[in-house]
């Protein structure tokens, strides 16, 4: 009895319900709860766009400053290999709620009376590093939490709840930085409160692990990584997929954190405050929103590698017009860049968060997710150095985008071959296995 209420998690909001009910009711409390999770980690999902404006704008930051933060936000993800080490010792529930708690409190640590740019890319990176935590604690969980069938759906929803929330905070951050600058650390307690809030709803998904997440055997983080380094390196299907995302990832971290430099630059653009936070923040936040529902219906029908295909395809043409403004000096080809580099994200955030169930067997799914989000760590972290090189000490400017465009069709061209040999999902063809198994025992 107890079951079957929670299964059904009553709503009166129509579009919640109706999502619900399109999921296997196994996973309805799961998604009832994450949903409101969702509402609360948006807010930080914001923060990163949000802040790289602000950095240039209220707090007249100077390119390094953007470029630290870009390697800060990117290069935390190298410590998720520590997310499978401490699997099969710790829920996996506590490392996605504890780690935002902490997170939470750090915000609040920029209304403290230090100003200075410097202070606040330290204190917002470092936040951006504890976060890597409840990242790959989130994609682990949606193994456990959604079956494979739905989980495109049900990701896709979720990114779009977090799209919905960002986007609040984008353009309420954006007014409030216009309008009162010396408090913007005010925009930061709020995403603190809501990181709390969202903590707190997540606690209250009971879904057992069943040790989907390791075995938990006592051996040093080291050690643990060089195993999971010879899992990984093992399976040349997925050291493939990584080398794709590589092309175009890279070319991602590198041009993503200087938008805001091209467009306030006076050698180039010129923008105003509200040009500059319209087109890196508020645009991503609106399309990222509209687009990942669909993208999510339109990833559950397709390969990973199709999927990606064509999200660094349109990131390839949102880098040329990033190009072409920059060099023109005009700003419409910026709006029209950030339009398809958005609508780009928007899908490539949902296949980033799933596409390594694709190829994990039950037993790896933490592993997998770890070394795919270190790799991006890797990048996340050089990416950005490399963008600012190239930007200020070459000079090259808005031509910095140009080897963007480079990078990101040749991992769509590569991820396009790959598909045209795809043997199909891992996970799909072990659940068939155990369908099997399980009718023979029964017979």
């Amino acid at each position: 009895m107890s079951s079957s209420r929670d299964d059904a998690m009553p709503t009166r909001l129509p579009l919640m319900r109706a999502v619900l009910e399109r999921v296997p009711a196994s996973c309805r409390r799961a998604l009832y709860f994450e949903t409101f999770y969702s509402v609360g980690s948006g807010t930080f999902v914001a923060l990163f766009l949000l802040s790289l404006a602000a950095l240039k704008t209220v707090l007249h930051g100077q390119a390094v400053h953007l470029m630290m933060l870009g390697a800060m936000f990117g290069g935390s993800s190298l410590l998720s290999p520590l997310v499978g080490y401490m699997a099969g010792r710790v829920p996996m529930r506590l490392l996605v709620i504890v780690p935002n708690l902490v997170t939470a409190v750090l915000l609040l640590a920029i209304a403290l009376p230090v100003a200075g740019p410097m202070y606040f890319t330290c204190v917002v990176g470092s936040c951006f590093i504890l976060r890597v935590f409840p990242r790959v604690g989130e994609m682990n969980m949606y193994r456990v939490l959604y079956p494979a069938t739905h989980r495109g759906l049900a990701v896709g929803w979720l990114k779009a709840i977090a799209a919905i929330s960002a986007l609040f905070l984008t353009v309420a951050g954006t007014w409030w930085f216009d309008n009162h600058g010396t408090q913007y650390w005010a925009v930061y307690a709020y995403a603190a409160c809501m990181l709390v809030m969202g903590s707190f709803c997540y606690s209250r998904i009971r879904k057992r692990e069943n040790g989907a997440f390791g075995n938990g055997d006592r051996v040093s983080p080291w050690v643990a990584m060089r195993n999971g380094w010879k899992v990984f390196t093992a399976d040349q299907r997925f050291v493939r997929y990584q080398k794709g995302f590589a092309l175009a990832g890279f070319a991602n971290h590198m041009g993503m954190a200087f938008i805001p430099e091209i467009l306030r630059n006076a050698d180039y653009i010129a923008a105003t405050d509200r040009q500059v936070f319209v087109i890196s923040a508020v645009m991503p936040a609106m399309l990222i929103m509209a687009s990942s529902p669909f993208w999510g219906r339109f990833l559950d029908k397709i390969d990973p590698m199709s999927g990606r295909s064509l999200f660094n395809l349109l990131q390839t043409f949102g880098y040329g017009m990033y190009c072409y403004g920059g060099v023109s000096r005009q700003i419409w080809p910026m709006y029209v860049g950030a339009a398809f580099h958005s609508i780009s994200n928007g899908g490539g955030t949902i296949n980033w968060s799933t596409g390594s169930l694709y190829f994990a067997k039950p037993e790896n799914v933490s592993l997998y997710n770890s070394w795919h989000v270190g790799l991006t760590g890797i990048r996340g972290m050089i990416a950005p150095l490399c963008g600012w090189l190239l930007l200020s000490y070459y000079g090259l400017g808005p031509w910095m985008f140009a080897v963007c465009v480079v990078l990101s069709l040749a991992g769509s061209i590569y991820m396009y071959r790959l598909a045209q040999t795809d043997t199909g999902s891992v996970e799909q063809s072990h659940d068939r296995v155990v369908d099997v198994s399980a009718s023979s025992g029964a017979g």
